[in-house]
């Protein structure tokens, strides 16, 4: 803390630069790896292996972890597109995949960093 309170007396030519800068450094670095951080995580992008892939239902719950009920309940309220010739439904990997991350539920710490997800009371 001795830093932050010479930072915030710091007069123009009475601290020598290295312990200006050091000072600085102490106070804005957790913010601006904070910040960085959080930028990195919004635009990280996961990839899947052949997106564009038709699997099967079955062949998707057993990659996805998920139940046939859940894709086919998804399906039928049109929130996963899918192709059905004849008897067998497919659905793209890369449609699977972004469907199960809209699923994912947010943990405490997204509560924290994003005030909209704080639940009333």
């Amino acid at each position: 803390m001795q830093s932050v309170k010479s930072f915030k007396t710091f007069k123009p030519g009475t601290m020598k630069k290295e312990k200006f800068e050091e000072a600085f450094e102490q106070l804005f670095q957790p913010m601006i790896e904070k910040c960085v951080s959080r930028l990195l995580e919004e635009k990280k992008e996961t990839t899947v292996e052949n997106p564009e892939q038709w699997l099967t239902i079955a062949k998707a719950c057993k990659e996805f972890g998920c139940t046939q009920h859940t894709l086919r309940k998804a399906m039928i309220k049109q929130e996963l597109p899918y192709y059905q010739p004849e008897n067998r439904t497919y659905v793209k990997r890369l449609d699977v995949f972004r469907y199960m991350e809209d699923l994912r539920i947010r943990s405490k710490d997204d509560a924290e960093e994003y005030p909209f997800l704080r639940a009333n009371g």
